[in-house]
């Protein structure tokens, strides 16, 4: 195995564990934004896109940039 292998092996088990860890929503979505200082309505769109979503696509996007779960 040479390098190049090597390090495609490393990303794929990184990019592996990445999609495990990710969030895995259930339930029912909400349909207004549960971010005490949003409150906007979630779009039909995203509710079907997102099982179970409690977060407009704004606010989870902000979530996700701070390193953080809604």
């Amino acid at each position: 195995m040479d390098t190049a292998d090597f390090a495609q092996d490393i990303a794929e088990r990184d990019l592996a564990s990445r999609i495990e860890a990710r969030v895995r929503y259930g339930g029912a979505s909400a349909n207004e934004c549960q971010n005490p200082a949003c409150g906007l309505l979630i779009s039909s769109a995203r509710q079907i896109a997102v099982p179970g979503c409690q977060y407009c696509t704004e606010c989870a996007a902000a979530y996700e940039q701070r390193g953080r779960r809604p």
